[in-house]
């Protein structure tokens, strides 16, 4: 019999056996028990987590005659004729290599026919990210009223690439990273049935390697099968994944921290001559430091910029023929430097005048279009152009997705404005052109208003939208909604002009005052 790859042998084929993703399988099951079935649904998550496999799953399980507790039972005509991926009737379309508007309108003309052995005809577009604007767009309507007997299941790694209008017509599951006892469980199992003898600390150090990637942990443990036929232990699984273990990534940093230039050297040359990734120990030392700042709440300048170095450092690796000379010398030039040395709070208030006194000399020595001043004429603009048109499935899904702003937490431009946003503010209102968004704490809301530029900056890169912010306390926020409720006929459109402020020079200025 051919080898099969163990991913593709233990793929799940009931909602039973998938490894975690708990709360997307009982939003699943229940909608199959309760006939609730919609017509379009898109899995977004991390690769590796089960988009795909749930996706097959549920394709069969809405299609059996008889199923059980939202479990097909098996037995019947359609379980049969839809085992091993046999059915015709279950169309798995890879958007990557498929993602033209030709090969959209090709899927236009066919979902008409009804399905041929089954009750529905699925569709399973993986990737749909990959999707040109094109094909999106001849997508539209199909997947807003498709034919009855027809069903789309999306799956995308990359939601914030995915527009709007497409999200808004699929109800979305978020797929999270496999949890680290659920994919022991899993590997523990497979490693069982595959007669692979492996330790626990070798299991644990797989589950730390993969990054809650399921997928990934079952390739990693099929090679460190094939490369030993001993038991697997932490030190087999770290010498073909190229990494380090946890205790030796502790000990790396605390080198770093105390400047120790030639036991860094020595440890460097150490890790090469082991054949160790260094973007690999980047990656596990930006996650540790981000792990320990947030678990311990211990919230230090110096241990962010840090983080933000090291990841710009694995972008540079990434393009370089000498990542090992760029490693070193990044990491001895923060070494020499006081980036990583903890400062004292005298220090953190002189840095913090310094640069208040630069940015106040760039706003008075350029020429720029001015942040908004946010009077209650420009709040009663925003505010205005938001109810005036309000859109619930925009604001639904902004609310579904908020926690994409915390990809921004550690950006070196929209860093501290985007800790702010996950932390205490609420988007409650949206229109095509505006977002209101809401604070509990009223300097909170002004802080947002007055960095704006930075915030609309943010929903453009992660929700794809172009709009004006302006931030209410609840106070404020309490009474439009009294008067939205009294007169919607008050809240009127009304086009926002930026002025371009215009900063004068001390010699413009002298010239107007002596130039007869």
């Amino acid at each position: 019999m051919k080898y099969q790859a163990l991913y593709r042998k233990y793929r799940p084929k009931n909602f039973n056996e998938v490894a975690g993703q708990k709360i997307t399988i009982q939003i699943l099951k229940n909608a199959i028990m309760n006939n609730h079935i919609s017509h379009a649904y898109l899995f977004f998550g991390p690769r590796g987590t089960g988009k795909t496999s749930i996706a097959k799953i549920l394709a069969r399980t809405i299609n059996c005659e008889n199923p059980v507790e939202g479990i097909p039972c098996e037995k019947c005509d359609s379980c049969l004729n839809s085992k091993d991926q046999n059915s015709i009737d279950i169309i798995e379309i890879d958007a990557a290599s498929n993602n033209g508007v030709d090969e959209i309108r090709e899927l236009k003309n066919k979902i008409s026919f009804v399905p041929s052995e089954l009750k529905y005809k699925v569709y399973i577009v993986d990737e749909v990210h990959m999707l040109s604007i094109g094909a999106f767009n001849a997508l539209l309507k199909t997947l807003e009223e498709p034919p009855e007997h027809a069903i789309f299941i999306l799956a995308t790694t990359e939601l914030q690439k995915v527009p709007l209008t497409i999200i808004s017509r699929c109800q979305t599951l978020e797929f999270k990273k496999i949890d680290d006892n659920s994919m022991i469980n899993k590997l523990s199992e497979i490693a069982k049935l595959e007669n692979i003898l492996i330790t626990d600390d070798g299991l644990k150090e797989i589950t730390r390697c993969s990054n809650g990637g399921l997928r990934d942990a079952i390739g990693l443990l099929e090679k460190a099968s094939a490369y030993t036929s001993e038991e697997i232990d932490e030190d087999t699984i770290k010498e073909i994944s190229g990494n380090i273990s946890e205790n030796e990534l502790i000990e790396f940093y605390n080198i770093i921290k105390d400047k120790n230039i030639e036991k860094f050297i020595e440890k460097t040359s150490e890790f090469y001559n082991e054949g160790i990734d260094f973007s690999n120990i980047l990656n596990s030392l930006i996650d540790y430091l981000r792990n320990d700042m947030i678990n311990n709440k211990k919230y230090e300048k110096n241990v962010c910029n840090l983080i933000i170095e090291l990841d710009n450092l694995v972008t540079q690796m990434g393009k370089s023929d000498n990542p090992k000379i760029l490693f070193e010398t990044n990491i001895i030039n923060n070494m020499i430097s006081e980036n990583i040395k903890i400062e004292n709070k005298k220090n953190e208030i002189q840095d913090e005048s310094l640069e208040k006194k630069e940015q106040d000399s760039k706003v008075t020595n350029s020429k720029e279009y001015a942040q908004p001043n946010y009077n209650n004429d420009i709040k009663e603009i925003r505010v205005g152009n938001t109810l005036y048109n309000p859109q619930k499935n925009i604001i639904s899904n902004i609310r579904n997705n908020w926690n994409m702003i915390n990809d921004f937490a550690f950006d070196e431009e929209y860093g501290n404005i985007a800790r702010i946003l996950s932390s205490d503010i609420v988007p409650v209102a949206a229109s095509d052109t505006n977002v209101i968004l809401l604070s509990k704490l009223k300097g909170l809301a002004n802080q947002i208003n007055n960095d704006t530029i930075n915030v609309e900056k943010i929903f453009e890169k992660a929700y794809n939208m172009k709009v004006k912010i302006i931030c209410l306390s609840e106070e404020e926020w309490k009474k439009y909604t009294e008067e939205y409720k009294n007169n919607k006929e008050k809240f009127k459109y009304t086009e926002e002009v930026q002025k371009e402020k215009q900063h004068k020079t001390l010699k413009e200025k002298a010239k107007e005052l002596f130039d007869d």
